[in-house]
Parts: C-alpha cells; structure tokens; sequence
C-alpha cells in the first residue's frame, strides 16, 4: 500500500507540473500521449483506492494555474475541460454510457473539429461585446477583453436583436501563415521562435501591451453558451452554429449531425485530411446534438457527460539515431536525450527527444545508430517510443554515464533513476535558480532562464540568495539591458522579499514537498524557526507527510549548505513571515458547498462567498448533486431551477442572514 500512495503522490506532482507549463506557460513538457496515460494511471488509483484520494488532485480540476498580471475573471458556469477517448472502443463506452443515462439507443450527436488553441469565454450585454477571459482553472480565468477585442472575427456588436446576456466560449487559434510570418519576424529580430501555433496563439493572447496582440492575426471560433438571458431557444448544437452566424459571432468551420456512425465516418475523415486545412487540429469533439437532454445528463466535477474528445493518434515518423546527451535537472536527475537525424514530424523539424530514462532505454533496447520510431502526440516534445530493429546494422550501445557530464562527480544510483549529489554541481545550480524564479517557485517576473544564465555566466549569482543581492547596476551590464526593464525586475525582486512561510517552503525547491505540502507543512508549523528543529518522528505527525517527504525535509533542515542559503536569504532582506492559521469554530456552513444565485440585497455576492470560506464552507459558482445550499436573491436564474430540480435546500437571504447571525 505504501507503494501505491508513494507513486498516486508522484503522479499528482508531475500532472500538476504539466498542467502548469501546458495550460499557464504555454510550454508543454510532454506529449499529449504521455499526459494521457499519467492521467489513466491516477484515475484508475483512485477508483482502487478512494481512501487515499487527495483533494488536490488533477483529476477533480480543469488544470491552469492563473497568470498574476492579469484581473481575474469568474466564469459561471464553470468552464470544464473533455474526457478524453483514445480508440473507437472508447468511444463505443462513451456511446453505452449516454445510452444508460438517457434510456434510449436512438441518440442524434454533434461532431465538430478539435480546435489546437486557447479556450475563452467572450461576454456580451445587450449585444456589446464588454469582456473576454482564458478559462483558466475552469472557474477563474484571466482578463484580456482588450487583447480579444483586437481579433478580426470578434464582432463588437450583435447583428439583430441581442439577448440582455449572453456569455459564449471558443477557442483562439492561429492559422499556418500567420504563424510563420511571425516566427520568421521572430527570427530576424533574434527572438525565441514558437514551438507551434497554439503556444503562439496563447502568447499572443497574454501580451499585457494590446497593440502587440493586434499586430499578430488571430482567428477564434465558438462553439458553447455559458449563459444567455433571457433563456436561449435553441435547443440543438446545430442550432447554435445556425444563431452564431445570424448574430455575426464565428462558428465551427465543419460539423456533422448525425447518428454514432455518422460521426465515427466525420472522425476518420479529418484523421486523413487534417493536414489539408490552415489551423491546427487534434481530434474531434463528439457532442449530444439535444442541448435540453444535457441538463439530464450532467456533468463530473470536470468534464460534462454529454461530450468527449476523441484524440487523432500521435504523429509519427522514422529517423536514426545518431547520438546520446545526458541532461542535469535540478535534483541532479540524469535525463537521456537522444539527438536524431534531422526529420519533419507534422511541419515541425525534429532534431532531439527524450528517452526519460536508463530504464526506459533498457526497455526499448535501443542503442546509438538504431533507425527509430519518433512521435509527436499533441504536437509538443517529441519522444522515442521503438526500434526498427529489422534496420540495425552497425549500432552501439549507450552507456550509462558514472559521472555527471557537468561537473564529473560519480553518480548515485537511485531505483531506475541515477543523480548528481553534487550540490555545487553548475547545471544544478542554475536549474535551480530557475526554479526558484518560476511560477512554481518565488513567481519573480521578468527574469526568466536566458537572463539567469548570462548572470550566472558573468558570476553575479550563484544561489538563490544571489538574486536578492542583484543591483540596477548588476542588470545594465547584461547585452541588451534597458533602464526600463531593469527597473521592473528589481522592483519584481523587492515584491519577493517578504513572504509566507509556505510559499518560501515551496520555493526552496525540497525534493518531494510541492504546493500543497509545503501549505500543509507550513500551517502544521507555523514559523520557519519551529519547522527547522523538528525532528523527522514530528514531521511524520503532520497529515499526508510520509516517511519520504519526512525525510526530505529534515535532511534539507539540517544541512550546513541550506542553512547558509537561508541565512545569506536573510541577510539579503527576505523576510518570512509565520503563517496564520484561522480556528474555524462549528457552525451550520462549516464543510458545506453554497451556491449564490441572483442578487443579494445585505452585501455582494463576492462579499457573501469570502464570508462561507472563512466559516470553513465552499462558495461555488454552479450547483450540482453535491451543493448544499443555494441562496436565492433578487431575480435568480437557472441556478434556482436547477437546484429545485436536484431537490437541494434553497434558502432566501433572510434565512441565510438568520442562520449566519445577522437578524434584520
């Protein structure tokens, strides 16, 4: 069982982290493939073993982390993500599964393309376009109504007569030409090149200057309400398409109406022809055309039950390997990267991919001069996956390095991993100050890794603690330096100064302790001062902290080169402050979901949510099976339908004010 636990922890780290650089980044880490099967592997954990379930896990979320330099935005209904089907035997399951909650085989479904972009949700208001945000989590997102508004097919006024309301959700895509005059515009000005479209879209989008959004072309499609008032009267996905295009807002390029059949041919077709269009897509979304038969079906807490994506299969092609690097990360991990001759995978030149690790490579029994297999699932970082071994000529095994290829320290062999222990290692030191500096870490912006590396190069830092020691004057003499910019990483420095203890304690970077045990350690502790003494029987006492997180954490405690760290940490201005733990008496919403609809007449609704939290309750944005209570104010809307339908308590605002305390 241990076992269990210590891989279903594992997997909730390296999900979260993907998720992170995929959805909040734009730089994926891993194929689409890869992410699948993580998620496949922890889903069926869980249904094993329930008793082990964290409340963190990716499988109860839609996955962004929100971007700070941007308003955040609620978007109600939440916005969820699509379960994913990988095979037609996937989606024959899906097929049974809509037959039993709907009690008939006679179901007419939507197809429509997969659009490879940025999900958003648009707002109108007596037809004037007046905000656009990312989904985000799923429930918050962020505000770039500005940076939308520049998008040509996004109209700023309804044709014909426009509902009082209307929030509608899409996808914002690049096309190919677009997305190569801009890498090409990139590449004379000596800039990064994107990966590929959507990581162009995404970061054209998240551009805090609009006139930089507007000078690239962005397209967007729609193809979902979240919300219309007064009620929508289109009662199919087809109709939707139809009312998109009567009030001038862009909708899917090609669908299919259909029967199970029809869209499995709709499916098969795009497979084949998808490199025929100018915009990237990755699959199908296969949908219940009957939008009124949804409100039956429901929804998971993150994806709906009426609807699926169907994933095309990775794109693939044959190469030869030509040789091995081995790569340091940040804990010393030793990574091997197989260096291929150049082939073209789905327009994109592929030079490099992983091989994980020395295991895996066991596993293929793939050796140096080896013509390979190579995919590229979901178009992000390629991968080795077999061995034309029917090819082999003159091959070489790959050797398992005994020094590090940085700094030349014997290697330790850990299970099927093997690492540089070398604290002064140089690829780890700048591995870690790049964590640090990252959103998983400190969340320093304007300092990113190429600058860490020209400072790390010229000696201006070493350790983490270097940064908080770094002047205007250090940053002019970096190439390509301006006041301007300089300005704003020290002053993004100097934000970073004074900070929770869990958010310091996440930003060390301790092996195993992540967000939410750095959270949970540092609410257990309360001050650095006090975490910094216990010993590893104390720490065990801390709930979901194991043997290994135990041992990670005191070892990094009562080590002489992190005590040095974190005293130079203090002696270069950073404060850590002890964290609050608020004491949460007993009252009637404590552990309880509330949902508030309409408008309250005693206080906001944000005032009304922050008030549930600090009573220990959940405020939601949408009701489902598992609310409590939903507070009906002034005018409610289908919340209040849909509760009374679930036959949740409803509850008016005097009954709420009585039962917070607050007679009127």
């Amino acid at each position: 069982m241990e076992d269990i636990k210590k891989r279903y922890d594992e997997l909730i780290k390296l999900i979260n982290k993907y998720n992170y650089y995929y959805y909040t980044l734009d730089k994926p880490l891993v194929d689409d493939a890869t992410y699948d099967e993580l998620m496949n592997e922890l889903v069926t954990i869980e249904k094993s073993y329930p008793e082990i379930i964290r409340d963190d896990s990716p499988a109860k979320k839609v996955g962004a982390v929100i971007q700070t330099s941007f308003e955040q935005v609620h978007h109600d209904p939440p916005m969820l993500s699509l379960a994913n089907a990988m095979d037609e035997g996937d989606i024959d399951d899906f097929y049974e599964r809509c037959c039993k909650l709907l009690g008939t085989s006679t179901i007419e479904y939507c197809a429509e393309l997969k659009y490879d972009g940025l999900a958003v949700e648009l707002v109108y208001r007596n037809g004037i376009y007046v905000q656009g945000s990312t989904r985000g989590d799923g429930e918050v997102g962020e505000d770039v109504t500005e940076n939308i508004a520049t998008i040509k097919r996004v109209p700023a006024k309804l044709r014909g007569d426009a509902p009082d309301f209307l929030s509608v959700r899409g996808e914002v895509i690049m096309r190919h030409g677009e997305f190569e005059r801009l890498n090409e515009m990139r590449k004379q000005n000596g800039e990064q090149e994107f990966a590929n479209p959507r990581n162009a879209a995404a970061g054209s989008l998240r551009q805090l200057d609009p006139n930089i959004t507007a000078q690239r072309e962005l397209d967007m499609v729609l193809y979902g309400i979240g919300n219309m008032e007064p009620a929508s009267i289109v009662t199919t996905q087809n109709q939707l398409y139809d009312y998109f295009k009567k009030v001038g807002l862009p909708a899917p390029h090609y669908y299919e109406v259909g029967l199970l059949q029809d869209v499995k041919q709709f499916y098969k077709y795009w497979m084949e022809n998808r490199y025929t269009l100018d915009f990237d897509i990755d699959g199908v979304v296969i949908k219940v055309n009957n939008i009124t038969v949804r409100e039956t079906m429901g929804s998971t807490s993150k994806a709906p039950r009426w609807a699926i994506a169907w994933k095309f299969p990775a794109r693939e092609a044959i190469t030869v390997l030509k040789s091995v690097d081995y790569q340091v990360g940040r804990t010393g991990l030793i990574t091997p990267v197989a260096n291929l001759e150049p082939i073209n995978i789905g327009g994109v030149l592929v030079k490099r991919a992983t091989l994980h690790n020395f295991q895996e490579v066991k596993r293929l029994d793939i050796k140096i001069g080896d013509t390979v297999k190579v995919i590229r699932a979901g178009d992000v970082i390629p991968k080795v996956v077999e061995v034309i071994k029917d090819k082999r000529k003159d091959v070489r095994a790959i050797a398992v390095p005994e020094t590090c290829p940085v700094c030349n320290t014997t290697l330790y062999h850990e299970d099927i991993y093997i690492r540089c222990v070398n604290a002064s290692c140089p690829a780890k030191e700048y591995e870690t100050l790049c964590f640090f500096v990252s959103k998983d870490g400190m969340d320093i912006e304007y300092v990113g890794p190429e600058l860490l590396k020209r400072l790390y190069d010229q000696k201006k830092i070493k350790t983490i603690a270097d940064i908080y020691a770094l002047t205007r004057e250090d940053l002019l003499r970096v190439e390509r330096m301006g006041e301007k910019i300089a300005n704003k990483i020290i002053d993004s420095i100097n934000k970073r100064r004074e900070v929770t203890l869990s958010h310091f304690l996440r930003a060390l970077g301790i092996r195993n302790v992540g967000d939410h045990l750095a959270k949970v350690i540092a609410k257990h502790a309360g001050s650095l001062q006090k975490l910094m003494v216990m010993s590893q029987e104390e720490l065990m006492t801390i709930p979901e902290v194991g043997p290994g997180v135990a041992q990670s954490v005191y070892d990094f405690f009562h080590n002489e080169g992190s005590l040095t760290l974190i005293r130079q940490m203090f002696a270069n201005g950073v404060v850590v402050k002890d964290e609050k733990v608020q004491e949460v008496s007993e009252n009637l919403f404590k552990g309880k979901t509330v949902v508030f609809t309409g408008t309250l007449q005693n206080m906001t609704r944000e005032e009304a949510e922050r008030l549930i939290e600090s009573m220990g309750g959940r405020a939601s944005g949408s009701v489902s099976s598992k609310t409590d209570f939903v507070v009906a104010g002034e005018e409610a809307g289908s919340k209040l339908d849909k509760a009374k339908k679930l036959h949740i308590r409803i509850l008016s605002e005097d009954e709420f004010m009585k039962m917070i305390g607050k007679h009127q």
